[in-house]
């Protein structure tokens, strides 16, 4: 499609040229004979600047229609199948008392669709507040894959520099307090601690000093300001796996039971045949005889219903 917009522009580039070679010869036509003759090419060339102007409308309005199926498919992709997770997680944030905290992970975001799963918690945030603080925090190679790294891309949300070691968080802290009121939310996401080093000590260092350094001073301003129904939920996430790499510490809950003060890990299971049709059905405008045949094929492909690549899938084939 971009050959053929790139083409139709020259093109009209070209005729538009030709018109204005026309219109100056017109001022100096000598009669009417040659009057006549450059009038009707001005005309046929008008023409032909109005088709080519038509068919580059034409082009744009297709790309409209193409980007706005591209992003409702994005939207309805987190409904094929996170019920029981999204679940657990109301049901945790229901429980929290005031004045508290919640930290989740997810493990091997990459291939089970991490990344859909926290665009569907930080949707369920949204509606629990009018006042959500989000902080997206992702390690990149290049970058501080550390403490220091966290604190740096957290302290620049918040206008905070010379972030010199783990033991600034400080003011970042007393900057996140000021800010809050009745029923806020802070919501700080991070992203890829597969690329730590130490990510077992981050992990600790996140949980034992960060949150509990954050959640302590968030407690002690809501109650000198009256401030109530405040939390603090933190997302971590793992491209692959690292719970066997972090096991041994104990700072992950038992099972699937939420302690505070523990790191609760979300785990996102595969995704079957019939949640792929189920949501065919629901989204894709497809007739039936079209969606079972679909949903076949792309579970087949899908290596026993891995998200990743039933979501490459849908893509490939609705787009």
């Amino acid at each position: 499609m971009d050959d053929r917009k790139d083409f139709y522009n020259k093109q009209l580039a070209q005729k538009k040229e030709e018109l204005t070679v026309i219109q100056l010869k017109l001022e100096g036509a000598l009669d009417s004979v040659d009057e006549l003759k450059l009038n009707n090419q001005a005309e046929a060339t008008l023409q032909k600047i109005e088709e080519l102007e038509a068919k580059l409308n034409n082009l744009s309005s297709q790309t409209g229609n193409a980007n706005r199926s591209f992003l409702a498919l994005e939207q309805k992709l987190p409904k094929i199948d996170f019920k029981e997770q999204i679940t657990k997680i109301k049901n945790i944030l229901e429980d929290l008392l005031e004045y508290r905290n919640a930290i989740f992970l997810i493990n091997d975001s990459l291939y089970m669709a991490g990344d859909l799963f926290s665009i569907e918690l930080k949707k369920i945030l949204e509606e629990d507040t009018t006042d959500l603080k989000y902080y997206p925090i992702v390690f990149t190679v290049g970058g501080s894959l550390d403490e220091i790294g966290f604190l740096q891309g957290l302290a620049g949300y918040l206008g905070i520099g010379n972030i010199q070691s783990k033991d600034d968080y400080d003011p970042i802290c007393n900057k996140l307090n000021s800010s809050i009121v009745n029923g806020s939310i802070i919501f700080i996401e991070i992203k890829k601690i597969d690329l730590l080093d130490n990510k077992d000590s981050f992990l600790c260092w996140l949980l034992n000093i960060f949150c509990k350094f954050l959640n302590d001073n968030l407690v002690q301003t809501c109650q000198s300001k009256g401030i109530e129904l405040v939390k603090l939920i933190i997302l971590v996430s793992s491209d692959d796996d690292i719970l066997e790499e972090c096991s041994s510490l104990e700072i992950f809950c038992d099972g699937q039971v939420f302690k505070e003060n523990r790191i609760f890990p979300i785990t996102l299971s595969q995704w079957s045949e019939q949640d792929i049709n189920l949501w065919l059905k629901k989204y894709s405008g497809l007739p039936k005889n079209q969606i079972t045949a679909m949903a076949k094929s792309i579970f087949r492909s899908s290596r026993g219903g891995t998200p990743k690549l039933i979501c490459e899938a849908l893509r490939s084939k609705l787009s």
